[in-house]
């Protein structure tokens, strides 16, 4: 080979090693008045990740300026939340082989720490208020149950015991108390949908939200008074709110050809950020949306085009 072929080797080599990972795009124009910044997952595929692993970006709410935070070939990173400070992320990752554990990372995506190193999967962290620990999902004493994992010392507490139909989607209330979440409890006829309860930490006991269809992914309003689900009743998916008991409940407006999936609460209680998409499961093209919380108007797109984004959370 000839020096000059040789140089062209490297140059090739160290561009592709640099190489700028591929960003979900913002729609334009992006709506204006609004602030803060959003942490979401999205398995947009490009040079840098031809097999459209998840990772973890942030999108500006007031310029639409979108930012890659995790990078990988090999390896998925989902659900990202906040620290109550904001100066951290947890997530959940298969970094460290092929189970799903929890990682928790500065908030520009540096020096990501392993919390959870269990041969099982380990899904969907949640902050406590406190910011010193941790709720999870987890399979490993059963379909799914959750658990308490403090960062000091990596303990680990089991919250929920064989509960029927598996606990997932977990989300802690403001004070701190309870533990929203979706389980499988809810018979239609040969079919068990899932029903969000409501687990009280101090007591251990756990109550269910009734409704007349599905529901998961449960998000608690920051004043704790209400909660937002998606709503399986009917299809496409709706997001509900309702108050905390499960009374009072509506739907938001929104576009009754797309599902609505994944609310998170602005930090102010007047906005919620979700996904829509036309289709679930085979088909689905997931954007993120934002819509008041009062359901006065439908819902706004904040990203477009190729990659499901999804699973989005507002910084404090």
């Amino acid at each position: 080979m000839t020096p000059i072929a040789v140089l062209v080797v490297l140059l090739s080599t160290v561009s592709g090693s640099a190489q700028s990972p591929a960003v979900p795009r913002a729609v334009a124009p992006f709506p204006t008045g609004f602030s803060g910044t959003l942490v979401f997952q999205s398995d947009l595929a490009g040079p840098d990740n031809p097999q459209g692993r998840t990772r973890l970006y942030t999108i500006n709410l007031a310029t639409g300026a979108v930012q890659a935070l995790t990078r990988g070939r090999d390896h998925r990173d989902e659900v990202p939340r906040w620290s109550p400070d904001g100066a951290r992320i947890a997530f959940k990752s298969n970094r460290g082989g092929n189970n799903f554990d929890v990682y928790v990372m500065d908030a520009n995506g540096g020096n990501p720490v392993r919390i959870t190193d269990h041969p099982a999967n380990d899904h969907d962290p949640v902050w406590m208020p406190d910011g010193q620990s941790l709720i999870f999902s987890s399979e490993r004493d059963s379909r799914s149950d959750l658990y308490r994992v403090w960062l000091s010392d990596r303990r680990v507490e089991r919250l929920t015991r064989n509960f029927v139909g598996r606990a997932i989607m977990p989300d802690v209330s403001p004070d701190g108390r309870s533990v929203a979440f979706a389980a499988q409890t809810l018979q239609r006829l040969q079919f068990w949908e899932f029903q969000i309860h409501v687990l009280d930490l101090a007591t251990g006991r756990t109550r269910a939200l009734d409704n007349s269809g599905g529901a998961c992914w449960p998000a608690w309003s920051p004043d704790g008074r209400s909660v937002a689900n998606v709503l399986l009743a009917t299809e496409p998916s709706t997001i509900q709110v309702r108050i905390a008991d499960g009374s009072a409940s509506r739907s938001l407006r929104g576009d009754p050809s797309l599902w609505h999936y994944y609310p998170k609460w602005s930090r102010d209680g007047r906005w919620l950020v979700l996904s829509v998409s036309p289709a679930h499961h085979a088909g689905e093209d997931w954007d993120l949306a934002i819509a008041p919380a009062d359901g006065s108007r439908p819902p706004q797109r904040l990203t477009t085009g190729p990659g499901n984004d999804r699973v989005a959370d507002w910084k404090p």
